[in-house]
């Protein structure tokens, strides 16, 4: 283990290794890719790997388009496997408030040149026969979204990262950021210290812990989120378009010739990492399948085929809520050479190759090459931040991931 580097990240997840492999290839040679278990082994693998080109602003359209042309390339740019297939996707409102906020949608979709329509019901089931129709109101189609499998993207940046000279160390826990007069100096180890001028924060679930344990606050919260995997299910193809229910925030895409489902619910349930072991690892989190069945139960009538194919695998992790549902990205407030990538909001791996580009940049130009003010974490003031209140807005987040009303 070196004794010194110019940039240290903490945490191996899809943002911490995207932005390691852009500060290496941007010839950053002294790169520390840092984590507590085995390199992108914990919430990254475990997430659904659905990409959702239309956001609810300008900045996240512009990221995630970058980020989805990042992933189309990834093998070619990276020389590392990633499985992806451009299946579009098909939004569902069963509400007639829901029917209007897709009619926004597809006005802020076609500004930005995505591929959107509206759809007839007919036409919705035609393109996914798994999709009923009934009680339902209105449906897009957004044929630029796509997915892709979760476990290959945070390990593939490691190692394309490991290839232009980054150091990848495993089973490296930080202990404690060094900082002294303002400034980052380094981070301990349970290892030994490294001595470096930069810090990235992108612990995902720990990150509240990683930036406490110096004295930095950050406003974000760890949630759980899970999902089933099916057995293979007839006639359930990889091109049959993704679907998203907005007011159930129910999703489903095709998975290995089944299906993998899972819902963003009303009262999720929020940790603080303190309270677990030290060697707590996100594959022993306990999973509560009632969860999801209830929500199956809920949309059965769109989604039979939910509650009538057997379950391969159950699976969950623990992204990062913030109260506004936006990132969590650059520099600290008050500590020079201290960044954040986290609050993913359930949302991150999708994004992560565009996020870790713009903060590689950042970091070695002195700024982002776009305006990445509304996701710095200076927008909620100095707080403090009462953790109730936080919970509070961050479940408003997550339920309404989807932009029901």
């Amino acid at each position: 283990m070196a004794k010194s580097a110019d940039v240290i990240v903490i945490g191996s997840g899809g943002l911490g290794a995207a932005t390691a492999y852009y500060l290496a290839k941007r010839g950053t040679r002294r790169v520390a890719l840092l984590d507590r278990h085995e390199i992108g082994s914990q919430t990254s693998p475990r997430a659904a790997g659905m990409v959702n080109c239309l956001r609810k602003n300008d900045l996240m359209i512009n990221l995630i388009t970058s980020a989805a042309n990042k992933i189309r390339r990834f093998s070619a740019d990276t020389g590392q496997p990633l499985d992806w297939v451009q299946s579009g996707s098909l939004k569902v409102a069963r509400r007639p408030e829901d029917a209007e906020v897709i009619q926004e949608d597809i006005q802020r979709g076609r500004r930005h040149g995505l591929d959107v329509e509206e759809l007839s019901l007919d036409a919705a089931h035609r393109l996914n026969p798994f999709l009923e129709t009934t009680g339902v109101a209105a449906v897009m189609r957004i044929g630029d979204d796509m997915y892709f499998n979760p476990a290959q993207l945070a390990v593939g940046f490691a190692r394309a990262a490991q290839a232009y000279g980054a150091e990848v160390l495993p089973k490296t826990p930080v202990t404690h950021v060094l900082i002294e007069d303002g400034e980052v100096t380094g981070v301990d180890t349970t290892r030994g210290r490294i001595r470096s001028p930069v810090v990235v924060d992108a612990a995902g679930a720990w990150t509240r812990q990683v930036a406490e344990a110096s004295g930095i606050q950050v406003p974000l919260i760890t949630t759980a989120q899970q999902l089933f995997v099916t057995e293979p299910v007839p006639d359930a193809r990889a091109e049959l378009p993704m679907i998203r229910i907005m007011d159930a925030a129910v999703y489903m895409r095709p998975c290995d010739g089944g299906f993998l489902w899972g819902v963003y619910e009303d009262d999720p349930t929020f940790f603080d990492m303190n309270d677990f072991d030290t060697n707590f690892d996100i594959k022993d989190l306990s999973l509560d399948a009632e969860v999801l069945w209830h929500y199956g139960r809920d949309v059965e009538a769109q989604l039979p085929v939910l509650l009538k194919a057997a379950v391969r695998e159950h699976r969950g992790g623990l992204p990062t809520m913030t109260a506004d549902g936006q990132h969590i990205v650059g520099p600290a407030s008050a500590i020079r050479g201290f960044y954040f990538a986290s609050g993913c909001n359930v949302a991150g791996l999708s994004i992560a190759p565009a996020l870790g580009e713009a903060l590689a940049a950042w970091i070695i130009d002195g700024a982002p090459p776009i305006d990445l003010t509304p996701l710095s974490v200076s927008r909620f003031g100095a707080g403090p931040w009462p953790d109730d209140e936080l919970k509070k807005q961050a479940a408003w987040q997550y339920r309404h991931f989807y932009g029901a009303r």
